[in-house]
């Protein structure tokens, strides 16, 4: 997946990160709670900032401490189980399992095999995700139909067409939401999945041009293999990127103040910046897994 939406923490003050830290924990502990132990490799920082941003219990959160398997030994702190948390849980393994359907499809054979064998895992905990949040499964597997029809033209594709679908999948978790609140988190989240979208596909330019996949960026400017976009492209791609952060961030100043408040300003403002200075180096980082940081996955380490 994806993990690219988190904040910078040198720029949070200590109750904000341990705040933070808290709520990835959350999470975690929701996705192994709802959906079985397996569903605990899908987790990222981007749904970690969806259930920040949809968070609906109002006020302070509420905390319990609790042991992982990353540190069975000590209780860490974490957001004590809501509805905000376990639909975000439940979005982040819809998501997962479609993406490791489009992988197990289109990409190379050992991808494909690792792909189909997590799919297995992962299949009880998609039946029972999708049954719960019918209308994510629906958005995302349309936009994600309409995804895959664009990448496997021939012809030339606009990024931003294919930035729009991914889009329209963030967007789709506003569903619960209503009147003023929808209309702006919806924009919020639309901007969101075009700036993922695109900083992955930066990310990706150099590994998807080696093995011949399709790549959004490389198909709008024609990079082969071992090419990578020049000066005025890069720069094309930083401003693209910048903006979407910016409306996100515009509009998550409409939104009324929460005691996530800080550490969302902190991801929209400060984070996508930092990342997005990583993606344009259209180079992976030499250890520690790529731009993404330590998002939870086999090999990967946690974050914290």
């Amino acid at each position: 997946m994806f993990g690219y939406i988190r904040p910078v923490k040198g720029e949070l003050k200590v109750r904000e990160f341990e705040a933070f830290r808290a709520c990835y924990c959350g999470l975690c502990h929701a996705l192994g709670g709802q959906y079985g132990a397996a569903a605990r490799f899908i987790l990222n920082y981007d749904f970690v900032f969806l259930a920040m941003l949809l968070w609906e219990d109002g006020g302070a959160p509420e905390y319990e401490f609790r042991r992982c398997y990353a540190g069975p030994f000590v209780k860490k702190r974490c957001c004590r189980a809501n509805e905000t948390l376990e639909r975000c849980a439940g979005y982040s393994v819809i998501l997962a399992y479609w993406k490791l359907r489009d992988t197990a499809r289109d990409e190379t054979f050992f991808r494909r095999l690792a792909a189909r064998a997590a799919l297995v895992l992962l299949r009880g905990a998609y039946k029972k995700a999708s049954g719960r949040h019918a209308w994510f499964d629906t958005e995302t597997r349309s936009a994600l139909d309409e995804l895959g029809r664009i990448e496997s033209a021939a012809a030339p594709v606009s990024f931003d067409a294919a930035a729009d679908k991914f889009a329209r999948i963030l967007s789709a978790a506003a569903e619960r939401a209503s009147g003023d609140r929808k209309r702006v988190l919806e924009q919020i989240l639309y901007h969101t999945g075009r700036w993922i979208y695109l900083a992955d596909a930066c990310d990706d330019l150099e590994e998807d041009t080696a093995r011949g996949g399709f790549n959004p960026v490389a198909a709008r400017f024609g990079i082969d293999a071992g090419g990578k976009p020049d000066a005025e492209q890069t720069e094309l791609m930083r401003v693209t990127l910048t903006h979407s952060a910016n409306l996100a961030g515009a509009a998550f100043e409409l939104t009324d103040e929460t005691a996530w408040t800080p550490v969302i300003r902190n991801i929209l403002c400060l984070g996508t910046a930092a990342v997005c200075s990583s993606v344009l180096s259209f180079r992976k980082a030499k250890s520690g897994g790529d731009a993404r940081g330590f998002c939870v996955r086999p090999g990967a380490a946690r974050p914290f």
